[in-house]
């Protein structure tokens, strides 16, 4: 379990990782992340299912997979 456990962390902090290099290299899009993220929390709280119905937050989350 220890393993799985371990490979999952691995997998996630690179994906993480690689969205933020990937934001870092092209800040209008972070500009344009950031304001979207900004408005939702401020229309109330930011929970799962807000930020799951982010379509530009989901774009760049594909967009960095695919890469």
């Amino acid at each position: 379990i220890s393993t799985l456990l371990f490979a999952a962390m691995d997998t996630t902090s690179n994906t993480l990782a690689q969205i933020l290099l990937c934001l870092a290299e092209h800040p209008n899009i972070q500009q344009r992340l950031r304001t979207e993220v900004i408005e939702a929390f401020h229309e109330g709280e930011l929970d799962y299912d807000r930020l799951m119905s982010l379509p530009y937050l989901n774009a760049v989350c594909r967009e960095t997979l695919r890469l």
